[in-house]
């Protein structure tokens, strides 16, 4: 069974918004973790299948934010 173009655009959203709104620091790694890899796994996807250039931005923006995070955050 294929899950759907749609289906893997919210995946990534999903496990990249559970990380930007982890407030425990403890859990904060695993889930920035999580996130860089289902934006890496989508972007791929992409380039092999196609996708939008909105999309491809967000996914873009998401990555620049969880190098915030990790750069501010996990530091703290």
């Amino acid at each position: 069974m294929q899950i759907s173009q749609a289906q893997n655009q919210s995946l990534w959203k999903q496990v990249y918004q559970d990380a930007v709104f982890e407030l425990d620091h403890g859990h904060l790694r695993p889930k920035l973790e999580a996130a860089r890899k289902a934006i890496e796994t989508r972007l791929s996807e992409m380039f092999s299948r196609g996708g939008t250039y909105r999309e491809f931005m967000e996914l873009s923006d998401a990555q620049r934010t969880l190098q915030y995070l990790e750069r501010h955050e996990l530091q703290a």
